[in-house]
């Protein structure tokens, strides 16, 4: 038996029992997203089982009731403690101008069948730093707070307005970033066979990851780039393998601390290779 709380990762129940997967969709729609490997990639990783339960409007008890076949046990003290926990609003909401606060709600593009990641993250970049950021959804994104605490917002905070409504606040950081002297173009470059192949055996085998994104649809290769990069230990690189220049994630890219060279092959097959500087 596998002894559990509501605060195991998603992916160590993976790593137990590859069943977990279509156990926890099974629960609700919102998690049936675990059956994509690149979104359960994402989503496995960095959610607890309290989380997966809030987004997708179950319980950790139902949790309980379909892993415990599978062999897991929950350790009864901490089984519905994170259910329990009301978190009050905090200061920067409350005192939050309704006028500060874009509100985007997100429920009509997942119902349509499609993901408004790629239109979350540029909503967001539009977002003035000291502003607030609201999505409306109908589960709590958590993959996308971890995404967006990463490096752009300052705090956030869920509201749980029904079991089908999920407010969830992004305070953008007051100065986002150090701007160093070195200009988005200058960490930008496009580069010929002679001068990529240089700059890849900067990085040996061992520290560099590749991927390969070439037949994931959007905006799954951005994702999952995204994802590498958060990930990338210092000193590695992260290699790419697209089908063509993604010119979005190169505007997220643009003002942050990485490196990024492309060798442009031919149609269809482009080469990339990202690091921080």
């Amino acid at each position: 038996m596998e002894m559990i709380t509501a605060k195991t990762k998603i992916s160590e129940l993976i790593k137990f029992n590859s069943k977990s997967v279509d156990a926890i969709a099974s629960l609700a729609k919102p998690l049936e997203k675990l059956k994509n490997p690149i979104l359960r990639k994402i989503m496995a990783s960095r959610v607890t089982i309290a989380e997966a339960a809030k987004m997708g409007g179950t319980t950790v008890e139902e949790f309980k009731r379909v892993l415990s076949p599978l062999g897991f046990t929950f350790e009864n003290e901490t089984s519905n403690t994170a259910e329990s926990v009301v978190e009050t609003k905090p200061d920067w909401l409350l005192n939050a101008d309704p006028s500060r606060i874009d509100q985007y709600d997100v429920r009509p593009i997942i119902d349509n069948g499609a993901d408004p990641l790629k239109e979350i993250l540029h909503r967001f970049k539009e977002v003035e730093p000291g502003k607030i950021l609201c999505i409306i959804n109908n589960f709590v994104p958590t993959p996308l707070i971890h995404l967006l605490k990463q490096e752009k917002a300052e705090a956030t905070f869920v509201e749980t307005v029904s079991e089908k409504e999920f407010r969830t606040y992004f305070l953008k950081k007051e100065k986002e970033y150090s701007h160093s002297a070195v200009t988005a173009e200058e960490k930008l470059l496009m580069d010929n066979e002679e001068s990529f192949t240089a700059t890849c055996k900067r990085f040996p085998p061992e520290n560099t990851k590749t991927i390969d994104v070439r037949e994931l649809e959007m905006p799954g290769p951005m994702q999952l780039i995204l994802t590498e990069l958060e990930e990338l230990p210092a000193g590695n690189a992260l290699f790419i393998n697209h089908k063509r220049i993604p010119v979005y994630l190169l505007e997220e890219l643009a003002d942050k601390n990485y490196e990024v060279h492309i060798r442009n092959i031919q149609e269809g097959d482009v080469k990339m290779l990202i690091f921080k500087k």
